[in-house]
């Protein structure tokens, strides 16, 4: 069976990221299988998916479509709908290029992973069995949620977590759906020593002895809870008790959309106001995720809104670290409250840091949580089951192969 692969970006998000464990595990379980993937923005995901033995080739998509986003903080109102007509426009000369790529890889399959892929191989190669990878949420997505319709013909809408398949069957009843939950290399993300790297990359003196590390590992987007996570340090700081603590901000920006992303420069005023810039300390992103867990005592989850599944929760569970979870979407799905993991409020900063101080005056139960939270990490997200879930789908949608 041949399976074209399609992602609209080419970064190492989340999303990004999930995908490569789909490739790997799809290769170890049927060697046979011929994986290639059309990448719709070039990045070092390309690297990363041919070291797993991908045929990768890059289609830039044209500015006007790129740029297109819909995970804005703000109302963009007409400006939106505008752009919204330029990325059409551009859409229309853009798919010849896209079918003709298609053409040329004679797929029996095509699995997208992300929106914009989704909705490109809908309308330009319809007649092509689909695999719809849906990672993220309609509602709150005025223009995805309209089209949901488009995607059901021959197509299966894979969904990342239950919240993300029940806000599908929402907004499109009629989509044939299914869940397959991310899957981790949990022989990567495992429990290791710390070797105090994490300060030297914030660029800060090594830490006191005993002093506890907790960090939020994210990318830029607005959503993903930094300023709260701020605000709560602040508490943390006045509060832990003569416990030295320090808080890291791990990740960077990745996507194109203007308004999608907060910047370094409000982050680092936020440090700034609340008088933590000897506490807090900013990391880049970085390509392999496992050490940093590692360095850190306590990853807390800080989203605003729900996420949809929340890998970061998991690749910190698989680690051995005591996490924080913002009780909402896909990410309640992850944990046990107060067995693998300590659940919060979502945007509300007093309780995330009631949370964070109840792991940081109780050394136990730290410990605890983190062994608990590696044991559900092995048995639930351990990606080797992703291959056989996802070849069953395959054989339903192209039995003859």
């Amino acid at each position: 069976m041949r399976v074209l692969f399609v992602s609209p970006a080419g970064g190492l998000g989340g999303s990004e990221r999930s995908l490569l464990d789909v490739l790997a595990a799809l290769g170890d379980a049927s060697p046979a299988l011929e994986r290639s993937l059309l990448l719709l923005a070039d990045g070092p995901l390309a690297e990363r998916a041919r070291a797993l033995g991908v045929a990768v080739d890059v289609l830039p998509l044209p500015e006007a479509l790129a740029l297109l986003g819909e995970s804005r903080r703000d109302d963009a109102g007409l400006a939106q709908t505008a752009a919204a007509a330029r990325a059409a426009w551009a859409a229309l000369g853009y798919s010849r290029s896209f079918r003709r790529e298609v053409g040329a890889r004679r797929p029996h399959l095509i699995h997208t992973n992300g929106i914009k892929a989704h909705f490109l191989a809908a309308t330009i190669a319809p007649d092509l069995p689909r695999i719809v990878h849906f990672r993220d949420f309609a509602t709150g997505r005025p223009l995805t949620r309209r089209l949901l319709p488009l995607l059901g013909w021959r197509a299966t809408v894979v969904a990342n977590s239950r919240a993300v398949e029940s806000d599908l069957r929402e907004n499109a009843p009629n989509l044939r759906t299914r869940v397959v939950y991310n899957g981790i290399d949990v022989e990567d993300f495992s429990p290791g020593p710390a070797t105090g790297a994490l300060a030297a990359l914030a660029g800060m003196p090594p830490p006191a002895a005993g002093t506890l590390n907790v960090g939020l590992v994210a990318t830029y987007a607005w959503w993903k809870g930094h300023r709260r996570f701020l605000e709560a340090a602040a508490t943390v700081s006045n509060a832990a008790r003569g416990r030295p603590v320090r808080f890291y901000v791990v990740g960077g920006p990745i996507y194109q959309s203007p308004g999608s992303e907060v910047t370094d420069a409000d982050l680092r005023a936020i440090v700034r106001e609340r008088g933590l810039t000897d506490q807090v300390g900013f990391v880049p992103f970085q390509t392999n995720a496992a050490p940093v867990y590692r360095e850190l005592d306590i990853v807390v989850h800080a989203s605003e809104r729900p996420e949809p599944f929340g890998r970061t929760i998991v690749e910190a569970m698989a680690c051995g670290r005591a996490v924080v979870v913002a009780r909402a979407g896909g990410a309640v799905e992850l944990f046990g409250e107060g067995r693998d993991a300590i659940g919060y409020d979502p945007g509300q900063p007093g309780d995330l840091a009631r949370a964070v101080l109840e792991l940081t005056t109780d050394d136990e139960l730290r410990r605890r949580i983190g062994i608990a939270a590696r044991a559900s990490a092995v048995e639930r997200f351990d990606r080797r089951r992703l291959g056989p879930e996802l070849l069953s789908l395959y054989r339903e949608l192209v039995p003859s192969e």
